[in-house]
C-alpha cells in the first residue's frame, strides 16, 4: 500500500488514518460512482470553469468524503486549504480563510505564483458544513453562499447530513453540486486492513479482520482507528484482542465523542454526546482518564479534570458495590459536563488520542488469566480448598517448585494431567520450548526394567540347571 507520513510527524507516531491516508482518487476504497463525479466536475475548471463551482460530498462518517477531497487536490496538482470543524467558523473567519484565493489569483505554501488562468488552482475544503450554524458561527453560511457566487478556485463542502443542510439553508445546497458517498462494502474494507497489516508486519487471525469490518459498519476510518487500537504494541493480533474494543454506536464513534468533551466547554453537548454513545460508563472513565492529558496542558484545567473524573469514579464505585444505580447519572454527568467545563477556554486543533492502557493490558493478559484459573481449580480440587485460595496461597509456592525442581515437575504434570500449555505457563516460557517438549517426550517412553545384581543372575542361572536336571531325570 502506498502512504507517506507527513513531515510534521517526524520522530512522532502518526496515526494511521492519516499515515494510510490515500494520494490519489484510484486509492480511495469504495464509492467508484461518487469518485467519477468528483473526477469529472474537477476536469471542468483545467480550462474553464462548471457551472455548480462547489460540490458538496455528503455522507455518513469515516466513507472517505474528506479523503477524496484531499486526494483529488493532490492528484490535478492542485494546493488545498481545509477548514475544519475545530476551527472558528463566522463570517470574519470565513473570510480570513479564503482570503483572495477564492475570488483571485493565488499563490503555492512555496510561495510561487499561480494564475488561475493559466490552469492553476487551490481547492478550498470545508469540512462538516453541515454544523455551521451556532452563535458562534454568526454570519458564517451566508458568508459560504457568498464566496461561492465569486469564487473563481474550486470549492468542496464535506456534509454528514445533507438533508439537514438543506432545511437550515437552501441558498447553500441550490448553489452547489451533490454527490452522495455510501458506507463501503465489508470486503473492500478487509482488503485495506489486510494490506495496513502486512504494511505493518503484523500476522492477524483473518476472522479479526472480517470482524472489525462487520463492526464499523462502512465506517473505513472507524474500522483503521480499531486496527491500530488493538495492533499498537503487538506483532499478532488474535480474536481476544477484539475484547478491549468494546460495544459502541457507530453514529457517535469514541473519538469524536472525546473531542466533544476534551476541546468544547458546552457541558450540555458533552453530556448528550456521551449519553447517545453506546459505551459503557466504566470504559468511558478509562478512555477519558487516558486522554485528559494529551488535551489538558494547563495544570490547572489538569487538575480540576481529574477531580471531576476522580468523584466520576466514585460515584461508578459505589453503583457496583452497593447497588446504588442512581448514582450512574451522577457519575456520567460528572465526566462528561463536569471535565469539560473544567477548562477556561474552548481548545482547538487536532490532538492524537489513544486506546486505554489500562484495557490493551487486561486485553493482552486475558490469555494468561484464563490459564492461571485453570491450574488453580485443579490444585484446589487435589488440595480439597477453593480456587481463591488455590490463587493466592499456593500456585506462588508451587510455580516456584515447578520450574525449580525437576522430579517434581515430572510428578504434577502426571497428577494434575497438565496440558503443554499450562506447563509453558507454569514454566514461563513457549509451548514450544525444549524443556516442554523434553517433558513430554519424557512420559511417553516406556520404563525402563532395573538391571538385576550378579548374585540375582547366578542364582537365576543354578534354578534353570536344576529344573532341567529334574526334567532329565
Amino acid at each position: 500500500m502506498k502512504h507517506k507520513e507527513p513531515p510534521s510527524s517526524k520522530g512522532k507516531a502518526v496515526d494511521w488514518t492519516e499515515k494510510y491516508r490515500p494520494s490519489r482518487l484510484d486509492e480511495v476504497i469504495g464509492n467508484r460512482e461518487a469518485k467519477l463525479q468528483l473526477r469529472k466536475w474537477a476536469e471542468k475548471w483545467v480550462n474553464s470553469k462548471p457551472k455548480k463551482k462547489a460540490v458538496i460530498l455528503a455522507g455518513k462518517p469515516g466513507v472517505g468524503k474528506t479523503s477524496s477531497a484531499l486526494a483529488l487536490a493532490n492528484q490535478m496538482g492542485w494546493e488545498s486549504l481545509e477548514m475544519n470543524a475545530s476551527d472558528e467558523r463566522n463570517r470574519d473567519a470565513i473570510k480570513e480563510f479564503v482570503g483572495r484565493s477564492a475570488v483571485d489569483d493565488t499563490f503555492s505554501s512555496s510561495g510561487e505564483f499561480t494564475p488561475y488562468k493559466d490552469g492553476s488552482r487551490k481547492l478550498l475544503i470545508l469540512d462538516e458544513a453541515d454544523n455551521i450554524f451556532g452563535k458562534e458561527d454568526y454570519g458564517g453560511v451566508r458568508e459560504i453562499a457568498k464566496t461561492i457566487q465569486n469564487t473563481e478556485q474550486p470549492m468542496v463542502l464535506v456534509v454528514n447530513d445533507y438533508y439537514d443542510l438543506r432545511r437550515r439553508s437552501s441558498t447553500l445546497s441550490n448553489l452547489c453540486k451533490k454527490i452522495e458517498f455510501e458506507p463501503v462494502k465489508k470486503g473492500e474494507i478487509i482488503d485495506l486492513l489486510n494490506r495496513i497489516c502486512l504494511n505493518e508486519n503484523i500476522k492477524f487471525d483473518i476472522n479479526v479482520l472480517k470482524a472489525i469490518a462487520e463492526r464499523c459498519q462502512g465506517d473505513v476510518r472507524s474500522a483503521v482507528r480499531d486496527l491500530e487500537s488493538i495492533a499498537t504494541g503487538r506483532d499478532k493480533i488474535t480474536r481476544d484482542a477484539l475484547d478491549a474494543l468494546g460495544s459502541r454506536n457507530r453514529e457517535g464513534e469514541i473519538f469524536p465523542s472525546l473531542k466533544t468533551v476534551l476541546q468544547g466547554i458546552d457541558p450540555l453537548e458533552a453530556k448528550s454526546v456521551l449519553r447517545d454513545l453506546d459505551e459503557e460508563p466504566g470504559n468511558m472513565l478509562l478512555w477519558i482518564d487516558e486522554n485528559l492529558p494529551r488535551e489538558y496542558k494547563n495544570q490547572y484545567e489538569l487538575a480540576s479534570g481529574y477531580e471531576k473524573l476522580s468523584k466520576a469514579d466514585v460515584y461508578l464505585g459505589r453503583v457496583f458495590s452497593k447497588q446504588y444505580y442512581r448514582f450512574w447519572a451522577y457519575s456520567t454527568e460528572l465526566m462528561s459536563a463536569g471535565v469539560s467545563v473544567a477548562k477556561k477556554r474552548k481548545h482547538t486543533g487536532w490532538t492524537r488520542y489513544a486506546f486505554p492502557t489500562w484495557l490493551r493490558k487486561m486485553s493482552d493478559s486475558k490469555g494468561k488469566r484464563g490459564m492461571k484459573r485453570k491450574i488453580c481449580r485443579k490444585l484446589a480440587n487435589e488440595n480439597h480448598t477453593t480456587t481463591e485460595r488455590a490463587s493466592s496461597e499456593i500456585i506462588p509456592y508451587f510455580e516456584l517448585l515447578f520450574q525449580e525442581n525437576k522430579e517434581f515437575r515430572s510428578k504434577m504434570v502426571n497428577k494434575l494431567d497438565l496440558s503443554k500449555d499450562e506447563t509453558a505457563f507454569l514454566l514461563g516460557t513457549r509451548v514450544d520450548s525444549q524443556v516442554v517438549k523434553e517433558l513430554y517426550e519424557e512420559e511417553k517412553k516406556p520404563e525402563k526394567k532395573p538391571k538385576k545384581k550378579k548374585k540375582e543372575k547366578k542364582k537365576e542361572k543354578e534354578d534353570k540347571e536344576s529344573q532341567k536336571s529334574l526334567l532329565e531325570f
